[in-house]
């Protein structure tokens, strides 16, 4: 099956416009893509790895895991939790010893 000529050129353009936008997303530097953690949610974010070691030696002290992360604008971290464990570590946090 033989197509005319018009048709492998479109075909031949749409195959390098699709090719253009992979690329483009697959090349897409880390700032133009949103972060995903997955489950984890976000229970503080703090300006300072130090102040981000304290954070989750308080949530380990409750029995809470957590992981630190950078913040998407750059500007300090996050401290992330499973969802399950973000109300008991939204209390440890709130909780003035």
């Amino acid at each position: 099956m033989d197509l005319p000529a018009p048709y492998l050129t479109l075909v031949a353009l749409l195959v390098v416009g699709l090719l253009g936008l992979v690329l483009r997303w697959a090349f897409a530097s880390d700032s133009d893509r949103r972060k995903d953690y997955g489950l984890l949610r976000e229970v503080a974010k703090v300006p300072s790895p130090g102040a981000a070691r304290f954070v989750e030696e308080r949530l380990r002290e409750v029995g809470v895991r957590a992981t630190t992360v950078p913040a998407e604008d750059g500007e300090g971290l996050r401290v992330l939790v499973f969802p399950g464990d973000e109300r008991a570590a939204i209390a440890a946090l709130l909780d003035e010893r």
